[in-house]
């Protein structure tokens, strides 16, 4: 990072230049506890910067989707579950992620590298040796190709995760609609369980209630009133 940041000359370095600063850097602060040559270094990124990429497209796409409602926290677990659901782990470069994302410079190296080939990865003094127009007729050929191949696995890498998103979007909304349904039938017990409460309430008032006064058209309405509570509170 301190490398490419570099005010001055961090975007005009060349390859060469830009992995040995890296590497003398790296064996500085390895106080000669450990060493490594720049090709180490170079490599070991190589195959990190893969992963990483992975973990952020995943990001990139639960943030799009899940606008509202979740925390940063929530958005790492979605896209975590999807790459695991992927790579059968977890993404373990969390840390190396989250010093990278927010910074311009290496979200468009990710995006960059959506478009390249392993064979850009491989250091040039590993390869065997062929003339120069062979070796670029050579390499734009196969970097044609695996970008036909790239587009094809990509569309349906997107597929995939859309699909999964979806499908967990699903979940959740059955799982809220079960969880509301829940909720509705015990308001409406509740409410069931008051209104028979009010009832058993003016039953035993009616019972108790003085009819010596009452002529018997009244007397008659009220032992009715009785009856009728009676069906309602204890059935026929």
């Amino acid at each position: 990072m301190e490398a490419s940041k570099d005010p001055i000359h961090g975007n005009d370095k060349k390859g060469d230049t830009f992995w040995k600063e890296v590497t003398a850097e790296f064996n500085r602060k390895g106080n000669g506890k450990r060493t490594r040559e720049f090709n180490q270094l170079k490599i070991h990124w190589s195959r990190l910067k893969s992963s990483i990429g992975d973990f952020n497209d995943y990001w990139t796409s639960v943030t799009q989707i899940h606008t509202s409602g979740y925390s940063d926290d929530m958005l790492e677990e979605e896209a975590q579950k999807m790459y695991a659901n992927r790579f059968g782990k977890r993404f373990q470069l969390v840390h190396w992620w989250k010093i990278l994302k927010n910074e311009p410079k290496w979200c468009a190296l990710f995006e960059k590298e959506k478009d390249k080939t392993e064979v850009d990865d491989i250091p040039e003094e590993q390869m065997r040796p062929i003339g120069r127009e062979a070796a670029k007729a050579e390499r734009s050929g196969k970097h044609k190709k695996a970008k036909g191949m790239e587009v094809v696995v990509g569309l349906g890498d997107t597929i995939e995760k859309i699909a999964k998103v979806q499908q967990d979007r699903k979940v959740e909304l059955e799982k809220a609609t079960e969880a509301q349904l829940l909720i509705s039938n015990t308001q409406l017990k509740a409410a069931l369980e008051e209104k028979e409460a009010k009832m058993l309430m003016v039953y035993n008032t009616l019972l108790t209630k003085d009819t010596s006064n009452m002529s018997e058209g009244e007397k008659a309405n009220h032992a009715r009133a009785i009856h009728k509570l009676e069906e309602k509170l204890f059935g026929d």
